[in-house]
């Protein structure tokens, strides 16, 4: 027999009213019970119904989830996106994965949804205006690019904080000549790196260092782009990667240079993953937390789905921590 929110509410000892608030996560009932009624809910398999639940809600019952173009090429996007399905998944709500614009997909074919979540939204991706354009809650992973229009809401990492943990590593170390190499400059992640960079650099009266190399170059590529960046009297001697994925490559480079890794020159990756556990040596790297990052983001739409406009975007902050490792 099918278990009815009814069901649940009796099982918990609340009324069938405070068991749908505390399923829709809407305020009215405390944690504690909220947890109680989702503990029993699960234990007794009750579904929530999405097609009644839109019908009486006057809403599409759903959610679009929007992504760079690229985001096929790293797992930092799969983990975030896992932790955006589990959030909605416990409130009931599916989530629906929208082509990105590069692919010639119209905003105006989409599926209706309630709401929109775009991670790490790009300055050369038309689809993020369009979205931020609609009178729908929209929530964004990293702030939008400038100029584009404010999002209902704001998840982001402290990337200013991070990046003066990363180079004061550095220079804890011994480094003399840090620098930065970046794979994109359409996020507001990688500017805000960047800006932090400079900003860290004109405080200690060092020169910034900066290189940027193409995720798609060959290593030859990569190899003839940084040989003068690594240069053995004036290059850099410490450097962060500002990519997904891209520090295993910089290893490999540098020992095409004739360089060991973590003691001619120190390599901290600005994301990490488990390539950069098992690479030898093990690569330092910042923590972004994916999976907790596209939850929160998930979360606070859930939140201002049934609230008004703010008059400016919510904010949030998901911390980010460094795991030192053998590299640097």
């Amino acid at each position: 027999m099918t278990t009815t929110l009814a069901d649940v509410a009796r099982e918990v000892g609340v009324s069938t009213a405070a068991a749908s608030l505390a399923m829709n996560g809407k305020p009215g009932v405390s944690a504690a019970t909220r947890d109680r009624v989702l503990e029993a809910a699960h234990r007794l398999g009750y579904r929530p119904n999405p097609a009644g639940r839109a019908l009486r809600s006057s809403r599409a019952g759903a959610i679009g989830l929007y992504l760079p173009n690229s985001a096929v090429h790293f797992g930092y996007y799969t983990e975030a996106t896992n932790g955006v399905a589990e959030a909605l998944h416990r409130s009931g709500i599916p989530l629906l994965v929208l082509p990105n614009a590069a692919h010639g997909a119209r905003l105006d074919t989409f599926p209706a949804v309630d709401g929109y979540l775009m991670i790490e939204p790009h300055s050369d991706d038309p689809g993020v205006a369009e979205i931020l354009a609609q009178d729908l809650p929209v929530v964004t992973g990293d702030r939008p690019p400038r100029g584009f229009g404010d999002p209902w809401g704001i998840v982001e990492s402290p990337n200013g904080e991070l990046v003066c943990t990363v180079f004061d590593r550095f220079l804890a170390g011994g480094a003399k000549r840090p620098g930065m190499i970046q794979i994109e400059r359409v996020s507001e992640w990688t500017l805000e790196l960047e800006a932090s960079y400079l900003a860290w650099c004109a405080e200690h009266g060092l020169e910034p260092r900066i290189a940027e190399v193409g995720f798609h170059d060959s290593n030859e590529e990569i190899l003839r782009s940084l040989a003068g960046f690594f240069d053995e009297t004036s290059g850099c001697d410490a450097v962060l990667t500002a990519g997904d994925g891209i520090a295993v490559r910089i290893a490999g480079i540098l020992r095409s240079l004739g360089k060991r890794v973590g003691t001619d020159v120190r390599l901290i990756s600005g994301v990490d993953s488990p390539l950069m556990e098992f690479h030898t040596p093990s690569i330092t790297a910042v923590d972004l937390q994916p999976r907790e990052f596209g939850r929160a983001c998930a979360e606070l739409l859930l939140e201002l789905l049934d609230a008004e406009r703010p008059e400016q975007p919510i904010r949030r902050t998901v911390p980010s921590p460094l795991v030192e490792r053998a590299s640097g």
